[in-house]
């Protein structure tokens, strides 16, 4: 507000004639308060720019961390695509708010203030003046905003879908040139781009309406301003110094009005986006932290593993686990077989506690998992899955994926043990050679045997194998079955499996259909039953009568198995 004061002050001297020896000052104070304006400027968008970079580094890093600790439930609900829209787009939208001219916004409304404060001290017709000037541009403002808020949430969530598709279709890359399906993705792709230019289009047409119309009334303000007081002066209510300060006054009571408006989509943008945002950073977390009293398991756990009474259900009215009682003596390999669906790969995820029980506990050496530190549980337990993760990074980060603390010689170990070595030793750059995003160009042989060395490096007292070996051919399947008779022995064992071949050399086999335990004994035990559901799934996956029991004293070669009978698909055997 320095100039126009100034300026009114500076004819207010020249009026009186006194020399231009009077004028010096006001004129030099002039020439200061522009300097100091051009240096605060310079000033203000350094700071802006800095605190707009760090703001969207905070809040990647804070989403990010939000990210490991949400719930696995929403991760199965919520796209892949949508979650990187969020961690992405959504928080450039909250930059393109905390840059620029959005955080200045204070800075005008407190101009704005000061300068209306000033005008109105004038007189009571320009107070009455510009509130009526602000009364409607108030309603104009909410008129827009909530169209512009609304247009906004309908662009998110049209990303979303575009994102979640994009994601899917680039993964399933091989998949679409398989079937020749180019033409028909490029098609879709282009429907959901118009899908989503249509809200975009109307977002950006209501910002350009409702700026035109902030600058309309900014504009006729002004006027207004100095009609009134042009009236005022000839009524000899103000000088013509006050009537020239209380007009340029007004530009900068009406400037930040028509930058407000300009920047309403942004803000409305970023509104929409924090709430989507919010959905990640307000979610409890994804197990309740470790009571104080709870002791930690930084030792090698014995690996006895204990369910009471253990019921679960994903939702209200869908059971999937129900009164399950068991308990795996520390050492031994149980092996759990059934039906898709009835609940088998429910057990490891509550035993890693991606999932709490709804009813029952479960122990570990005697101590309840909910107690324990969640860090110290999942280290004790490792898992070996249907389809191998490898990560975009060197052979040896991935060994070492974690257990951040060891060594080469460690990963060495590990890899000889998981018969990895010589696999390193092959590729151009050894431990340090790059591995591509989903293990690119490695086998799946070889990939599933980098996640036995990692397991080897995190020396865990427990093992879960969820049909580790069910997709590699006779040759990969060998090298792995080396590989993991090394690893599990002495170790506590869970072997989750469709095909029985791989668990007829089980210490114990538990039987599960509906979410219960039906059946439970040795593979002998358990196929002298000759009505029971591990005999149908026996005589259904081979395809002949069984020998009788006394005869099967070695596990089957795990040669393929052959083709299915039609009582196979009826059992649920067959997944996908």
């Amino acid at each position: 507000m320095a100039g126009p004061v100034l300026v009114e002050r500076l004819l207010r001297v020249a009026n009186q004639d006194q020399g231009y020896a009077t004028l010096l000052a006001p004129s030099l104070l002039l020439l200061a308060a522009a300097a100091m304006q051009a240096v605060a400027a310079a000033a203000n968008g350094w700071l802006l720019g800095s605190i707009s970079v760090d703001v969207v580094r905070d809040l990647r890093r804070k989403l990010y961390e939000r990210l490991q600790q949400m719930p696995v439930a929403w991760f199965d609900r919520t796209p892949t695509g949508a979650i990187m829209t969020r961690l992405m787009d959504d928080v450039a939208v909250v930059q393109a708010l905390a840059s620029g001219q959005a955080l200045t916004t204070l800075l005008d409304v407190l101009t704005a203030l000061a300068a209306a404060t000033w005008i109105i001290s004038c007189g009571w017709r320009l107070a009455c003046l510009l509130a009526a000037i602000v009364g409607f541009y108030l309603l104009i403002f909410r008129a827009y905003v909530r169209r512009i808020h609304a247009g906004a949430l309908e662009v998110r969530r049209q990303l979303d879908h575009v994102f979640a598709q994009l994601k899917q279709k680039i993964d399933g890359m091989h998949v679409v040139r398989a079937n020749s399906g180019e033409a028909a993705e490029v098609a879709e792709f282009s429907q959901q781009l118009r899908a989503l230019h249509q809200p975009r289009l109307q977002v950006n047409r209501l910002g350009v309406a409702f700026s035109s119309l902030s600058t309309a009334v900014g504009g006729i303000g002004a006027a207004c301003v100095f009609a009134v007081g042009a009236n005022e002066v000839l009524a000899g209510r103000l000088t013509i110094g006050e009537l020239i300060a209380a007009s340029a006054l007004a530009g900068l009571l009406f400037a930040p009005v028509t930058r407000l408006s300009e920047l309403a989509s942004t803000y409305q943008q970023a509104a929409a986006s924090f709430a989507r945002l919010s959905e990640i950073l307000d979610c409890p977390l994804a197990t309740p932290p470790a009571k104080a009293n709870a002791e930690s398991a930084a030792s090698a756990a014995l690996g006895c593993i204990e369910f009471e009474d253990v019921q679960f259900r994903y939702e209200a009215d869908r059971p999937v686990l129900e009164d399950v009682s068991l308990r795996i003596e520390p050492g031994t390999r149980l092996a759990v077989v059934g039906p898709t669906g009835s609940g088998k790969t429910t057990l490891t995820n509550l035993l890693l506690r991606f999932y709490e029980p709804t009813a029952g506990r479960i122990l570990l050496d005697g101590q309840e998992l909910a107690d324990a530190p969640l860090a110290d549980l999942r280290r004790q337990i490792g898992i070996v899955p249907q389809e191998p993760v490898v990560f975009r990074r060197t052979l040896a980060e991935n060994i070492c994926y974690g257990t951040p603390g060891a060594g080469p010689a460690e990963i060495e170990a590990a890899s000889r043990a998981a018969l990895v070595h010589e696999l390193a030793m092959s590729l151009p750059d050894g431990y340090d050679t790059l591995v591509g995003e989903g293990g690119h160009p490695l086998s799946q042989g070889e990939r599933q045997r980098i996640t036995l060395a990692r397991l080897f490096c995190k020396n865990p007292s427990v093992v879960v194998l969820d049909e580790a070996t069910s997709s590699l051919d006779p040759a990969c399947e060998s090298l792995v079955q080396q590989a993991l008779d090394r690893l599990l022995s002495g170790r506590t064992t869970l072997v989750i499996a469709h095909r029985l071949a791989t668990v007829l050399g089980a210490d114990r086999i538990i039987v599960m259909d509906q979410g219960r335990i039906v059946q439970s004994g040795s593979h002998a035990e358990l196929l002298a039953q000759q009505t029971g559901l591990y005999r149908r799934l026996y005589d259904c996956q081979f395809g002949s009568p069984a020998p009788p029991p006394s005869e099967v004293v070695q596990p089957l070669p795990s040669a393929e198995s052959p083709a299915l009978p039609p009582a196979a698909l009826e059992l649920g055997l067959v997944s996908g």
